[in-house]
């Protein structure tokens, strides 16, 4: 970069420089699903955290923190401000802020799992219809290969899915990186000029560049019987045979924000299991298929937006 105090105003050729130059940053090092993430029906990547360290690094950009905890007795705030000083001449180049809360969903509670009453696994799951329905101690989840019948209390009667969180010192450390990655994605954004190519609307994606310590993503617990995207439950999205990593990763993107999505217009069990049979039949979220996923997100956001 030039120095500011020198040009006070970038040309034309300029901008369009540097707009080309983030372009192929983007192009020749950056990978989807670690520096930016792609969801169907959007028009524009989001930049995650390795992403935006990529392009502060080619800027010569050095992003400084200042953080504000606010602790209510009970949940913990973050709010951070990210400055970015140019490295060769030192000059303050810009902001941006972010925050974050143990009161956020993926913080304030936790998956509670069945637990299979032969081996003491956590691995128990809906079995398929066509293998007789019932319940399975998932071998895949290190489980024991008992089965157990629609209705046995010694499984249907523990506590399963979304539950509170009650160790939420655990995730301090968590929020407190979460509230800088924010700053810093929104910081990079506002000084390279990059929101016409990337978003920030989706940096929150776990398993994508952010950080999980101590936090498991939204759809470790998505899985219901009648609705496994939608609701809570034991089953897990195991890749297939032949089941690229990336493309795992794609469906359990898709997975979490059609559970965050029904979440949040606090949908019930009914409705998900009609969204969900309509759009996916009988499919787990271990067979599903990716285009049928995407349809049922879209017309999730499509209702969320009639509500």
């Amino acid at each position: 970069m030039t120095d500011a105090l020198a040009i006070p105003e970038r040309s034309v050729e300029e901008l369009i420089a540097q707009v080309k130059k983030i372009q192929e940053v983007q192009q020749a090092v950056m990978k989807e699903g670690e520096h930016y993430g792609v969801i169907p029906g959007t028009n524009k990547p989001t930049l995650l955290k390795p992403g935006a360290e990529k392009l502060a690094f080619v800027f010569r950009l050095d992003p400084q923190y200042d953080s504000v905890d606010h602790y209510d007795g009970a949940h913990l705030t973050v709010k951070s401000k990210c400055t970015l000083w140019h490295i060769g001449s030192g000059l303050r180049m810009g902001s941006g802020e972010g925050s974050c809360s143990t009161k956020e969903t993926k913080y304030a509670f936790r998956h509670a799992a069945r637990k299979c009453p032969t081996c003491g696994k956590e691995a128990i799951i809906k079995g398929k219809e066509e293998y007789g329905g019932g319940w399975l101690c998932f071998k895949k989840k290190d489980g024991c290969g008992a089965k157990f019948k629609d209705g046995d209390g010694k499984i249907e009667t523990q506590e399963a899915g979304q539950v509170a969180n009650e160790n939420l010192a655990d995730v301090y450390n968590t929020v407190l990186k979460m509230s800088n990655k924010r700053a810093l994605v929104a910081a990079v954004l506002n000084v390279t000029a990059a929101s016409d190519i990337f978003t920030q609307d989706l940096e929150d994606y776990q398993g994508a560049g952010g950080d999980t310590q101590g936090v498991k993503p939204s759809v470790s617990g998505a899985a219901e019987p009648a609705s496994p995207a939608m609701a809570d439950s034991g089953s897990e999205t195991t890749p297939a045979p032949g089941f690229s990593e990336n493309a795992r990763q794609d469906k359990d993107f898709l997975l979490g924000r059609i559970k965050a999505v029904a979440d949040k217009m606090g949908m019930l069990a009914k409705e998900r299991a009609v969204l969900w049979q309509k759009h996916c039949q009988h499919a787990t979220p271990e067979t599903v298929d990716q285009a049928a996923l995407a349809d049922l997100y879209a017309a999730l956001v499509a209702l969320s937006g009639k509500k």
